[in-house]
C-alpha cells in the first residue's frame, strides 16, 4: 500500500463567542451552524466550513497538495502568501444573535475570536431577572446596534458588569444572571446601578456595524425647569433581583441619548 499525505492550509479560523450577560464569566462558545458570512469585496471562490469549535476559511486559489509518504515539517510549513484584508458581516439566521460587521485578514492562517450579542428574541431571563428598554437619540432616531453596560453594586462584594446590545430599532433585553439575591437582613430592597452606552448617531438599521467602533454617548437623566433634557455620562437606577425592570430616562418615554 502506498502512503501519501494530503495537506490543506486554511486561510483563517474564527471562534464565535457570546458577549452578552455577565461580563466576568468565561465567554460561551457559539456553534456556527446558523451563521452566514458575507464579504466586502465579495469572495466568490472562498470556501467556508463550519466546525463544532468555529469556522474555517480557505481563500482561493489555495488548494490541497498531496505529498508522497509521510509529510515532514517542511511539507507542513505554511506557504508564504500575502494576507488579504476584508470586511465581513455575520448574520445568525435563527435570530438568537444580532448581526455584526468585523474585519478579517485572510491568507495568513490567522485565528480570532468574534463576540456576538444576544437579540431581544434570544435573551432569556433567569431567576435573577433583568432590564429592558429602547434607546433613541434626542431627535427620535433609534440608536441602532448600541452597546450597553450595566454596572450593579450588590450589598456585599464588588461591582458586577453586564453587557447587552440593542437591535436595529434600539430595543434591548439584558438578563442579570449571576446577580446575587437579596438576603433577609439586606439594608436596602434593591442594588444601586449605573448604565453607560456606546452608540453611533450615524448607524443605519439596515447596515450592521462593528461594535468595537462605537463611542460613548451621554444619557438623559431628567428634564430641567424648562422641560429640556439634561444629560450625563451614566444613568443611575435601582435594581431589584428577581424582577424585570423597564428602563427609561427620567421624565422620558425611553432612554434618550446625545452624541458627545
Amino acid at each position: 500500500m502506498t502512503l501519501e499525505t494530503t495537506i490543506l492550509h486554511g486561510g483563517g479560523f474564527i471562534e464565535w463567542r457570546c458577549g452578552s450577560g455577565f461580563g466576568a464569566r468565561e465567554p460561551l462558545r457559539i456553534a456556527p451552524d446558523d451563521l452566514r458570512l458575507s464579504f466586502e469585496p465579495p469572495l466568490p471562490r472562498l470556501r467556508i466550513q463550519h466546525k463544532a469549535g468555529g469556522t474555517l476559511l480557505w481563500p482561493a486559489p489555495r488548494a490541497a497538495r498531496v505529498v508522497p509518504g509521510r509529510a515532514g515539517a517542511a511539507d507542513l510549513a505554511l506557504p508564504a502568501l500575502p494576507a488579504q484584508h476584508v470586511r465581513s458581516v455575520v448574520v445568525d439566521v435563527s435570530g438568537r444573535y444580532l448581526p455584526r460587521a468585523f474585519d478579517l485578514s485572510l491568507g495568513a492562517a490567522t485565528q480570532q475570536s468574534i463576540a456576538l450579542y444576544a437579540s431581544p428574541l434570544g435573551t432569556r431571563y433567569g431567576t435573577a431577572g433583568g432590564v429592558q428598554g429602547r434607546l433613541a437619540f434626542a431627535d427620535g432616531t433609534p440608536a441602532a446596534w448600541a452597546l450597553l453596560e450595566l454596572t450593579v453594586t450588590p450589598t456585599l462584594g464588588g461591582p458586577l458588569q453586564f453587557i447587552a446590545q440593542a437591535d436595529a430599532q434600539g430595543e434591548f433585553r439584558l438578563a442579570l444572571d449571576r446577580l446575587p439575591a437579596l438576603t433577609r437582613d439586606a439594608p436596602a430592597p434593591s442594588y444601586s446601578a449605573k448604565l453607560s452606552v456606546r452608540a453611533s448617531a450615524g448607524a443605519l438599521a439596515t447596515r450592521p456595524l462593528d461594535p468595537a467602533a462605537l463611542t460613548p454617548v451621554s444619557i438623559a437623566k431628567g428634564r430641567n425647569a424648562q422641560g429640556k433634557s439634561q444629560f450625563a455620562s451614566t444613568l443611575s437606577l435601582d435594581i431589584t433581583p428577581g424582577t424585570v425592570r423597564p428602563v427609561t430616562s427620567p421624565k422620558h418615554e425611553l432612554i434618550v441619548l446625545k452624541a458627545d
